[in-house]
């Protein structure tokens, strides 16, 4: 599965303790100390704004990370924009996991996460997602004209 446009969001288990704008500074603070490895950070956009939206967007050159609020649902989102693999993915983002646990306090749900493709001519199949992640795969349901999206519980 050698890629691009894959994503994955990590789910927040303390959304109620978080303030999405306080990200802003938070993602700005990574740009100037070039924090994920293996990624040029860009620029932050502030979409808070928006209900259920991309919420504080960071890009980077390979992928954007956004705290977002997709389908009422507070967590962290990569896409990888550059070709990877779904693997690139989950690193990069669990990365970016790790230090928002560490530095901010921000919790996430270990067990659960989505991964989803936005081109859906390359999209994998649920079992290729579950040999990537090492977990049971199942796809989310929704509507049809929404990206393919696929639910990974780990145990």
């Amino acid at each position: 599965m050698d890629h691009f446009k894959f994503g994955v969001k990590f789910f927040v288990s303390n959304p109620g303790e978080i303030n999405l704008r306080d990200f802003i500074p938070v993602f700005h603070e990574w740009i100037q100390q070039q924090k994920i490895p293996g990624h040029l950070l860009i620029d932050v956009h502030d979409y808070s704004h928006v209900h259920h939206g991309p919420g504080i967007l960071l890009v980077a050159h390979e992928g954007n990370f956004s705290m977002d609020e997709a389908d009422g649902r507070l967590g962290l989102v990569y896409v990888r924009k550059q070709p990877g693999t779904l693997q690139t993915a989950l690193e990069s983002a669990r990365a970016a996991a790790k230090i928002l646990e560490k530095e901010r306090g921000v919790k996430f749900d270990s067990g659960t996460f989505e991964v989803f493709c936005n081109d859906r001519l390359v999209t994998p199949s649920a079992t290729e997602i579950a040999q990537a992640t090492g977990g049971e795969v199942f796809q989310k349901p929704g509507d049809p004209r929404e990206r393919l999206t696929f639910v990974v519980q780990r145990s």
